[in-house]
């Protein structure tokens, strides 16, 4: 079967069953939505029914509005369009492979911006009418063609099979590319000038989301989980690689802390891993880490991320900080998406 046979044959005609219009607007009853907004839904499918043509698109804000309150007649609408192209860099569904409760897509981005590197940053969406469990991951990358390959997997939660005769969409709104890594780097920054108690204020106080994360917890610092504090961010002291500064080290609650601030992690993802080290190349990993935000939804926001470590003040100058260090690269915005069938292709 030609392409355009395919495409017709899996949009038009288009108008959904009967079946889709009780399903859809019962579904909505059940959610005990308002009489208006239940009829308003069913306002919208039947004038869709009436006047879409056949093989037409749905505008983006109409197809969001309609996939809130109706998925499965969203993604009924919606064409198959396994390629796009947005800021010179092209989005195609290569392969589809489904099995069982399991939906595998490998979907590749080609253009002059992408390299080795290429990060989809979280910021990509799957559109699908089933409870799903969705994640991608990179799968692959070709330098002639400038070309990057993920692997998008969809499963059911329940385990059901994948239902027959849908439809996904998955969408990309930036990637980041370009990006460096700086792996067992040796940070300049005398510990033992920090060898005494930092200033630091409890959770919340240094911005509007606070985090604690890691594991190894003694008894005697359980309680970091539930009242966690955080260093106050000061003057960079050290700046180890580019968007990533050293704001605040220092002891507080019986643990040496170092702080690092990685900029707007909203729009880039600088990040770091860091350690301690002896003379002697005997590694002390952190005992927990901790994330706080500073203005969240603002033109000027800062994240901060701070290691934790349990070591003796006494025993801080034989150690030196070392650490793996990722910059964000740069920042590809566009707008992506491409449509295809749950089925083998």
């Amino acid at each position: 079967m030609s392409f355009q046979s395919a495409y017709q044959a899996m949009n038009g005609p288009i108008g959904p069953s009967p079946a889709l219009l009780e399903k859809t607007l019962s579904g909505t009853a059940r959610r005990h939505r308002p009489l208006r907004l239940a009829a308003a839904a069913a306002a919208v499918i039947l004038i869709l029914c009436a006047a879409v043509p056949a093989a037409a698109a749905v505008s983006d804000p109409f197809y969001e509005a309609l996939y809130l309150l109706a998925p499965a007649a969203a993604q009924f609408f919606q064409p198959v369009r396994i390629s796009c192209e947005s800021g010179g860099v092209t989005m195609e569904v290569v392969s589809v492979r489904v099995d069982g409760d399991t939906a595998q897509a490998w979907i590749a981005l080609t253009g002059d911006s992408v390299d080795g590197t290429c990060d989809l940053f979280d910021s990509y969406r799957f559109h699908i009418p089933s409870d799903m469990i969705c994640h991608c991951e990179p799968a692959g990358f070709d330098e002639s063609s400038h070309t990057a390959l993920f692997l998008c997997t969809a499963e059911t939660i329940d385990g059901s099979p994948i239902p027959a005769r849908g439809k996904l969409t998955f969408s990309l709104d930036c990637f980041l590319t370009g990006r460096e890594t700086q792996e067992d780097l040796a940070v300049d920054l005398p510990l033992a000038d920090y060898a005494g108690p930092a200033e630091a204020v409890p959770a919340g106080k240094p911005g509007d989301r606070f985090a604690c994360t890691g594991g190894g917890f003694s008894e005697e610092n359980l309680h970091l989980l539930d009242t966690p504090s955080a260093l106050l961010p000061r003057p960079a002291l050290a700046e180890p690689a580019e968007g990533l500064a050293i704001t605040a080290a220092g002891y507080a609650e019986g643990l040496f802390r170092i702080q690092i601030c990685r900029g707007n992690a909203s729009l880039l993802d600088s990040h770091c891993q860091l350690w301690l080290e002896d003379s002697q190349g005997n590694r002390l990993d952190n005992l927990c880490s901790l994330a706080f935000t500073e203005g969240w939804e603002g033109p000027g926001r800062l994240d901060y991320t701070e290691f934790l470590f349990d070591i003796p003040p006494e025993e801080l100058p034989g150690y030196t900080l070392r650490g793996n260090f990722w910059d964000s690269g740069n920042r590809v915005d566009g707008n992506w998406k491409v449509t295809f069938p749950l089925e083998n292709r």
